[in-house]
């Protein structure tokens, strides 16, 4: 998939492509996105050489941020959901984006208060950001 065109695809079962059908709208990708799709196809290679260093890089930070106060969910995605143990989401949210680091706040959803979530990034990135949440947690 391209997570942040918001394209990708299912392999599935006839009768679950019937049901998904119902519910999507028809043209629901413009030129651009199709065009991007068919050239991403070319691109395997690349594609699972960076899905790797997502797995790596998550499974990283989820061992880093075990030895911190925070409660944290395992993941198969491109993100980590977490919830400080010692403060407010909204507070490590605040203090990191006070360090110019950027995550999501999700304490406003549906049975996920005081939860933040981080997206897996570059090495340098995921650094950065490690120790700016070891900061905000100890302060």
């Amino acid at each position: 998939s391209m997570a942040a065109a918001r394209l990708g695809y299912v392999v599935a079962p006839t009768w679950v492509v019937s049901e998904l059908e119902k519910v999507i709208l028809p043209y629901h990708l413009d030129t651009a996105k199709q065009i991007a799709g068919r050239l991403a196809v070319g691109y395997v290679d690349d594609m699972n050489a960076r899905v790797q260093h997502i797995v790596s890089e998550r499974e990283r930070i989820a061992a880093a941020m075990a030895q911190m106060p925070v409660q944290q969910w395992r993941s198969g995605a491109n993100f980590i959901l977490f919830r400080p143990l010692n403060t407010s989401g909204r507070a490590v949210w605040q203090g990191l984006l006070d360090r110019s680091v950027l995550i999501r706040d999700c304490s406003g959803w549906p049975r996920l208060a005081d939860c933040v979530r981080v997206t897996v990034g570059t090495k340098e990135e995921n650094d950065v950001f490690l120790n700016a949440l070891q900061e905000v947690l100890v302060s």
